[in-house]
């Protein structure tokens, strides 16, 4: 195929060049980046020269994003991601495959930790994808996970450096904790995240390894006071590590509205309890899950004191959890009778000298077995034993007569009516508030506990792949820390694209194809990534222009994506400078 170029009055033949490009969803993320103006931030928030980089550190971050969520390859092997991609249309600046380099990636890791302005760039993120969605922020919900991390993780020599240059400031401490990805012989670091009922993060910080969720919520309540978010307003929703009496007292003081499970640890959970199943005065709710196999719920109020405080409690029992519980019961007192047999066994076949031994072993059964379904009578019973001494007995030697002691225990198994109360108890939990009834029905208030999972499933996103951080190399601690604060910029741009297309669906009230030929009004972000997964781009190039076209054979869920996410064709075709 040829095309004319006109040159000094002659027309001169230029070859085209057609190349197809698999760019997936880089374009996509690239301008979800743009639109909330990543790059801008970050580069107004760290100490760098225009005139010595080459590439600004927010055009890096933004490709540290993209590979991220695109193909998460270390951080020497970046380049990869881009090897084949179209770098004019990714970023608002002129870059290369060779800018795209772990030198230069270091050096931004670098200047954003620096920087101490981490947390900042992730609110100022978060603000700008709130302002562009209609959310309407009613509630909060926060909670922290750990990222298991494999590498020793010594301070290396630019952490002492830097330790030595800012000594006011605190290291991160990748350390073993309580690790929540049930691998307690790797290092680790926090993540504490806090997202709206829609999944969208609003705050989001990266702690030591060995902070606890105690700590944690009494700092992030002071971390709201400050942010754009008003705690006066929303509702914040938090696992029961959020009541401690300093949590409870520092809400008290600032105001702040909360819903939270009230701990088991608490006395009061028990007599709460045992008095809503004496009243039996139950408000159905029955299914709050979209699923016709989920959890029937029904539940009591009442106002009580805790810790000299007055709060809402809402004592809830669940269907599901209470089959749950039963099984689990059931298991139990089976495993617990093979076990009280075993040792019931070995104490019979002891023999005492005096009824206090005997008498002593048996205080000491009844203590060590003290939490037992089952219940034990033991009885002490007095025997005459004949004691033979050994070999021949002499003729007319009558051996001597001893009275010994020995312990008999009957084990009795629960009955049913103790079964059926333990069951009803196992099966309701007790959520704590300080929202009056007139204002937030039991409904409204279990329904945003159970809200709860919009943190838990980011969490999931953000850790889909084992050791994510260690994957990248990143070996320094500073380091480490700058890049988990990108994970969650990462998040936020891909929870972003989740909830503007969900909002759009609901709002044309009309489902989507997601993979698998099932239609859905909640894509999931996997899904939305796969669908964008397959995006051609096609470059027709005659060597003096260059013009980008989609296939017209393009999967039409593409356009779809684009029009629901506020985008068009121009996010995988424009060029966002001059070239």
């Amino acid at each position: 195929m040829a095309t004319y170029a006109k040159m000094k009055g002659v027309y001169l033949m230029n070859e085209v060049e057609i190349t197809p490009i698999h760019v997936g969803a880089s374009g996509f993320i690239a301008a979800i980046c743009r639109d909330l103006r990543i790059a801008e931030m970050i580069n107004r928030s760290v100490r760098w020269d225009e005139k010595q980089w080459k590439v600004s550190p927010g055009t890096r971050a933004v490709a540290l994003i993209i590979n991220i969520l695109v193909a998460r390859r270390p951080l020497y092997r970046v380049w990869e991601s881009f090897e084949r991609l179209d770098l004019p249309v990714l970023f608002d600046e002129p870059v290369e495959l060779d800018d795209l380099n772990d030198d230069g990636f270091g050096r931004t890791l670098d200047r954003l930790h620096e920087s101490g302005e981490l947390r900042r760039i992730v609110s100022s993120v978060a603000l700008a994808a709130t302002n562009r969605l209609p959310l309407g922020i009613r509630s909060v919900h926060a909670d922290t996970s750990t990222l298991s991390l494999a590498g020793r993780y010594e301070p290396t020599e630019s952490d002492i450096a830097f330790m030595k240059e800012n000594p006011d400031r605190q290291l991160l401490k990748i350390t073993q904790g309580n690790s929540k990805d049930k691998r307690p012989d790797l290092k680790q670091l926090t993540y504490g995240l806090v997202v709206t009922s829609e999944g969208l993060p609003v705050l989001g910080n990266v702690h030591d390894g060995n902070l606890s969720d105690k700590v944690w919520n009494r700092e992030v309540l002071d971390e709201i006071e400050t942010s754009f978010l008003d705690p006066r307003q929303i509702v914040y929703i938090a696992d029961p590590a959020l009541v401690t009496p300093d949590n409870l007292r520092k809400m008290d003081e600032q105001k702040i509205r909360f819903i939270s499970r009230l701990p088991g640890t608490y006395s009061l959970v028990k007599s709460l309890k045992e008095k809503a199943w004496e009243q039996d005065n139950w408000e159905y709710i029955g299914r709050i899950s979209l699923s016709e196999k989920g959890a029937k719920y029904r539940a009591q109020s009442c106002i009580d004191t805790l810790k000299g405080r007055s709060y809402r409690l809402v004592v809830v029992h669940s269907d599901a959890l209470e089959k749950q519980k039963a099984r689990s019961l059931g298991k139990a007192i089976k495993r617990e009778f093979q076990e009280i047999e075993k040792a019931r066994t070995k104490l019979e076949k002891e023999r005492f000298h005096c009824e206090r031994d005997a008498q002593k072993a048996l205080d000491a059964f009844y203590k060590e077995h003290s939490r037992l379904h089952h219940r034990l009578n033991g009885r002490i019973i007095a025997e005459e034993v004949v004691k033979r001494p050994p070999g021949r007995p002499k003729k007319g030697v009558q051996p001597p007569v001893v009275v010994e002691h020995r312990i008999e225990l009957e084990v009795v198994a629960p009955s049913e009516k103790a079964l059926r109360k333990e069951q009803e108890l196992a099966g309701t939990f007790v959520l704590i508030t300080t929202l009056p009834e007139n204002e937030w029905s039991n409904t409204e208030i279990l329904e945003e506990y159970k809200g709860q999972i919009s943190v838990e499933t980011r969490f999931r996103n953000l850790k889909a792949d084992p050791c994510i951080v260690d994957n990248l190399y990143v070996k320094s601690s500073h380091r480490a820390e700058a890049l988990a604060y990108l994970f969650l910029l990462a998040l936020i741009v891909a929870s972003f694209i989740e909830v503007r297309i969900r909002q759009e669906l609901k709002k044309r009230q009309r489902p989507f194809l997601v993979p698998g030929n099932r239609w859905t009004e909640r894509p999931t972000m996997s899904m939305i990534f796969d669908i964008l997964s397959g995006v051609l781009v096609v470059k027709i190039g005659d060597g003096l222009t260059t013009r980008r076209r989609l296939p017209s054979n393009l999967d039409p869920r593409v356009y779809e994506l684009l029009e629901l996410a506020g985008l068009d064709h121009k996010a995988y075709t424009h060029v966002n400078h001059a070239m």
